[in-house]
């Protein structure tokens, strides 16, 4: 059986948002919802919660997540990556005696993504077995396009490429990560990278792939909660 572990990386500190990961948002901290989203998943079979702060660490056991051991602030600091964090917390498991085959990294960020993006998505890694990785994904629209892509001279717009203008139709389809809403990782890569070149999209729409950054984000991610929510329940009806 195929063991899969899921871990949501929470440092305390934070630029744009004050205490970002445990903000208010929709009336629970930040974080709740991915908490909420790895525990409703039907294929994660083990969840840790990675942070150096008390606070994300009260919450997240508030929350039925086990007991959390603080990691080094060496792992929190600006220049640590995500990558750090999770072959720390990978060699801790593994000295229990806990060896996962396969690494789902949520960011609490992503506060839309839900259990079913989880499952969909993990259901495509497994069943796709030359692939190393999944990264969610969005597609772009077409005015950010950078088949449309201007720049600014002498106080003019100019376009990049003026030889060549594209009307929307004969554009290329482009595609960026939303937000690190799900990194999908086999244990054999995670040494040296997230992803790699074998890695397989998983294409969410516009709505799920909120990430929160900015006071502005939260506002823009509450409308959206709504909406899908209303949306939900006319569907349930």
């Amino acid at each position: 059986m195929t063991k899969i572990l899921a871990i949501i990386p929470a440092r305390g500190g934070s630029k744009g948002i004050k205490n970002k990961n445990i903000v208010n948002f929709c009336g629970k901290p930040l974080i709740y919802w991915t908490i909420k989203a790895a525990q409703n998943s039907k294929l994660i079979d083990k969840l840790i919660v990675s942070t150096d702060s008390k606070k994300i660490r009260d919450i997240a056991e508030k929350y039925n997540v086990n007991k959390i051991n603080l990691r080094p602030k060496k792992y929190s600091t600006d220049k640590a990556t995500t990558l750090s964090v999770l072959k720390y917390e990978i060699k801790n498991l593994e000295k229990k005696k806990y060896y996962p085959d396969v690494i789902v990294t949520l960011q609490p960020t992503s506060p839309l993504r839900n259990s079913e993006h989880i499952d969909a998505a993990l259901k495509k890694f497994l069943k796709n077995k030359k692939a190393d990785s999944l990264v969610s994904c969005v597609e772009l629209p077409h005015n950010f396009n950078p088949m449309s892509l201007m720049k600014i001279k002498n106080k003019f717009l100019i376009e990049i490429d003026k030889n060549k203008i594209y009307s929307r139709q004969k554009k290329n389809i482009f595609y960026a990560r939303n937000g690190a809403a799900i990194y999908i990782t086999k244990r054999k890569i995670i040494d040296k990278k997230i992803f790699n070149d074998k890695t397989i999209p998983f294409q969410m729409d516009n709505f799920s792939s909120v990430d929160i950054d900015t006071k502005d984000d939260i506002e823009i991610g509450s409308l959206f909660y709504k909406y899908l929510k209303d949306k939900n329940e006319k569907k349930n009806k």
